[in-house]
Order: C-alpha cells, then sequence, then structure tokens
C-alpha cells in the first residue's frame, strides 16, 4: 500500500506528529511518501526523512489570505499533477486547510480518485475567528471570505473517507458546526522524545541549576495565537513579588524583536531569556519549577504533555481547545483565564511560594501519547477506509 503524506510545511506540531506516523508506517512496511506545500525550514530539514519520495512544492506564503484564494486553485492545481503521478491508495491530509486544497484538487480535469483522511491537528475554528473584522467594507468582504472558506472546509472534512482529531474537544467544536461524519477517530498527539543531547543554552544551564532561582520555560513560536504580551507582562508583574524568579522562552518568529521590546520596556529584560529553537526543549523543561503556556488558542498543546513527561507541571490558559482536557486526562496543571495578566501572574506567584510538584504519568503517557499509540490508531482507520474502497 502506498500512503501519501500532505502537509503544509515541516514546522510545529502537525508536521512532527506526521514525521513519526511516516517513520512508523514506513517500518510496517508500507510505501510512504510526503508532499510539502511551502518550502522547508533549514532548522528541521530531518523531517519526513523516512519517506520517498518527499516532494516540496515551495508555494510562497500567502495562502491564507483574501489575496491568496486565487493562489489556492493554482496549488490544488499543481497538486492534483503530483498525486496523480505518485499514484497512492491514500492520502492523509494534516490540518483542515490542507484538506481544503486537495479536496479542490480533486475537481481539476485529469485528478487521480483518491480516498483521503482528514487528520485535524490545529482549532481552525479559532483562527478564522481571529481574522474576522468588524468594521468597513473591506471588513464585510473579508468575512464573506472568512464564512465561505469555513463552508468548503466544513464540506471537504465530510467527503473525506476518514477524520482524526487529536482530541475530544476539537471534535466538539466542529460538531458545532454541524459536521456529522460516520468515520471519526480520536487520537492525541503523539509525546515526541528530544532527537538528541545537545548542551543547554549556557545562560538557561545557570539559571536551571542554581538553586537559588526559580525558573519557567515557555516553548511557542512567536506569533499572536502564543499571546507572549500577556505571558511577560503577567511575569513583570510576578518579578515584584518574587526577585529569584527567572523566565525562559524558546522559539522563534516574525514578534520575537517585538517581544524583545516589550520585556525591556517592563524592565525584565535581564531577567528574561530569548533563547530561539532547540531540539532538545525537554532538557529545559525537566529542570523547569513549570512550563506556562499563555495561548488565545491551541490545536492541543503538545507542549504542556511534553512538560509533564519530562516530570514538571504545567501553568496554561483556558482556551477553547487543549489545556483543560489535559489537565482533566492527566491530572495536573493549573489552569487560568485567557488574556488575563492578573490571573497569570497570581498563578506564577503560587508556584514560586510551594515546594516544587514533580508529575510521575509515564503510564498515562505511554498508553495514550506514545508514538506506537498514535500510529496504531491510523493504521485502524486506514484499514477500515481500504478495506471499503476495495
Amino acid at each position: 500500500m502506498h500512503i501519501c503524506h500532505i502537509v503544509l510545511n515541516n514546522i510545529g506540531g502537525a508536521p512532527r506528529t506526521a514525521d513519526s506516523l511516516i517513520s512508523y508506517q514506513v517500518k510496517a512496511g508500507y510505501k510512504v511518501s510526503t508532499v510539502v506545500l511551502t518550502d522547508l525550514d533549514l532548522l528541521w530539514t530531518t523531517a519526513f526523512k523516512a519517506a520517498e519520495p518527499v516532494i516540496v512544492m515551495k508555494v510562497a506564503g500567502t495562502l491564507f489570505y483574501i489575496g491568496g484564494a486565487i493562489q489556492q486553485i493554482w496549488v490544488a492545481m499543481q497538486l492534483s499533477k503530483v498525486i496523480a503521478n505518485q499514484k497512492p491508495d491514500i492520502i492523509i491530509c494534516h490540518t483542515a486547510f490542507v484538506t481544503k486544497l486537495f479536496y479542490i484538487s480533486q475537481f481539476i480535469p485529469g485528478s487521480l480518485s483518491v480516498p483521503y483522511i482528514s487528520y485535524i491537528h490545529t482549532d481552525y475554528i479559532s483562527e478564522l475567528q481571529v481574522k474576522a473584522k468588524t468594521d468597513s467594507i473591506k471588513a464585510l468582504i473579508q468575512n464573506l471570505y472568512i464564512t465561505i472558506d469555513n463552508c468548503i472546509n466544513l464540506r471537504a472534512m465530510k467527503q473525506a473517507s476518514g477524520l482524526v482529531f487529536v482530541c475530544n474537544t476539537l471534535y466538539e467544536r466542529w460538531l458545532n458546526l454541524g459536521l456529522n461524519h460516520h468515520r471519526v477517530t480520536i487520537s492525541y498527539n503523539p509525546a515526541i522524545p528530544d532527537i538528541n543531547n545537545l548542551p543547554l543554552n549556557p545562560i538557561a544551564e545557570l539559571w536551571l541549576n542554581d538553586p537559588k532561582l526559580i525558573t519557567f520555560v515557555s516553548a511557542a513560536r512567536f506569533h499572536h495565537q502564543k499571546d507572549h504580551k500577556t505571558l511577560l507582562k503577567a511575569f513583570a508583574k510576578a518579578s515584584q513579588n518574587s526577585l529569584n524568579i527567572r523566565l525562559i522562552l524558546l522559539g522563534d518568529g516574525d514578534l520575537e524583536t517585538e517581544m524583545q521590546a516589550l520585556a525591556n520596556s517592563l524592565a525584565i529584560g535581564d531577567i528574561v531569556l530569548f533563547a530561539g529553537s532547540v531540539p532538545n526543549p525537554r532538557a529545559y523543561f525537566s529542570l523547569s519549577r513549570a512550563v506556562i503556556l499563555a495561548s488565545h488558542f491551541e490545536g492541543f498543546g503538545m507542549v504542556i504533555v511534553e512538560a509533564i513527561a519530562s516530570g514538571v507541571t504545567f501553568i496554561a490558559s483556558d482556551c477553547p481547545v487543549g489545556p483543560r482536557e489535559i489537565s482533566e486526562v492527566l491530572e495536573c496543571g493549573t489552569l487560568v483565564p485567557p488574556s488575563d495578566v492578573d490571573a497569570l501572574a497570581a498563578a506564577i506567584i503560587t508556584h514560586v511560594k510551594t515546594p516544587q510538584e514533580k508529575i510521575e504519568r509515564s503510564k498515562q503517557i505511554e498508553r495514550l501519547f506514545s508514538e506506537s499509540s498514535c500510529a496504531n490508531r491510523l493504521e485502524v482507520l486506514i484499514q477500515q477506509v481500504v478495506s471499503q474502497s476495495v
């Protein structure tokens, strides 16, 4: 059987999960190919190395906006040609956006009719709400575009041969939009171990190993979704009560420079470390007091599970999808309202004033969040789809 995974890029949770699934499927004896719609980030070029071939379409970055509507059709046309050449037996579309593009590609003359599974990693509904505007003619046009786009997404998912959601609350949000499908699998993303034993950032290592300091870690790209602004303001407020706290930020992104300026303006530039993207975040997690995730919304928030797998607890915003379900399943963690500076600062201060909580959830992690359990759930769904298609 030839399985083809389609991903947007190689950055973030969805590609990491896809990479894990690809490796397991190759080991199981399947032929596995991968189509990457945009260019590969050089920091993560080892992704999808088990797949043969890996086809990178190198699409430009305007796909998500109104001006990108025509480009999406063009990408669908190119994708149709790629799939026709590869002739896979089944397609795995990672994210609702990729599912939509593949669905559109099926209408291109000469396209190959292939059953597809939509693998939903992100809270696409919250993403659309962020983009919606409330004033001006331009806003009305944009909101109309979002409505039409949402209808196409829903149609694309309904036409899929199977659906995979990375958590129950994400599936429930789509149910509220009218999604009704006969073949749905809930599969938590795998808590993937660090890929190497590289040394820590020197300053981070000093902070994390200093018994006089209490250091928190946050791992998230610098994007509006992750709400570093609230995190930095809350940490600044907490630091007024506790002079011995430190914060290490792992990740990069378009807003990094702006957040560095904000940290300096809040007079916490010397106690906040912008450590950049690292391939070994768990090494930082395991030495921290807690991991903080302040997002406006999440697809799931896998970084929280990886923190727990590293033996530490977490503080997270109680956004629509992810952290609450993780907290309930693994019975740990602190939740605060999204965008609430005072609540997040209070949670940080509470963790400073109480003894460090070491978390042991290895059995639950292995049962629910291992790479093998994730691959096995998809395997069952694939077999159901293929057997019906024969």
